[in-house]
């Protein structure tokens, strides 16, 4: 009996002490990998960007942005802000869409910067638990083309796009742009020119 006590008891409580040393119940997930997008995702993203759901939110966006610049209420849940230095806004999803419609704006905004010359330099998916709730943090920063003309055409700024989600429902989506003050840079663009240029059509 004590030796099938041995090997049934002792060994079992000692491995889940070591297992619960090396892996408490408590410990955080952190997980940092290079954002990419497969197939069915940029498939599914392409309809979106076709449909009249894509278009009324590029309209609202546009409206709200200069609503908010009034005093007036926008048709979105959106904060702005505008400083000498940064500028941009929060956009908050609408409570019967929060799976992917930000995700599929953050995909847009980085393609038209590219279009404008553009580029990528950091393209980033953090992962992080917290309270029970897996927190998705997806963001793009993109800066303009390299020249080695001064001075520098700066465009709009250093461009940072970020979705923030909640075990995947998206919670809000950010857009800040921050300008150089060296005088190696050209003036920064308005802000409310990037705006036109994102969400007009």
């Amino acid at each position: 009996m004590h030796y099938i006590s041995f090997l049934n008891e002792e060994p079992m409580s000692f491995f889940e002490d070591i297992s619960r040393k090396l892996f408490p119940t408590n410990k955080k997930v952190g997980i940092h990998e290079v954002l990419s997008r497969d197939q069915d995702f940029m498939d599914k993203y392409r309809a979106w960007t076709t449909g009249p759901a894509f278009d009324m939110l590029r309209g609202d966006l546009l409206e709200s942005w200069e609503c908010k610049l009034k005093g007036l209420d926008p048709p979105l849940d959106m904060i702005t802000y505008t400083t000498d230095y940064a500028n941009g806004f929060i956009l908050f999803p609408d409570a019967s869409d929060r799976k992917y419609s930000l995700s599929y704006l953050m995909e847009f905004l980085k393609e038209k910067l590219v279009k404008a010359s553009y580029r990528p330099v950091h393209s980033v998916r953090n992962m992080e638990e917290k309270n029970e709730i897996i927190e998705i943090q997806e963001k793009y920063h993109l800066k303009p083309s390299i020249s080695n003309k001064i001075p520098v055409n700066q465009m709009y700024g250093n461009v940072e796009i970020e979705v923030l989600k909640d075990n995947q429902d998206e919670k809000r989506l950010k857009l800040l742009a921050s300008v150089y003050s060296d005088r190696k840079y050209t003036k920064p663009r308005k802000i409310n020119d990037l705006m036109y240029f994102l969400f007009d059509k």
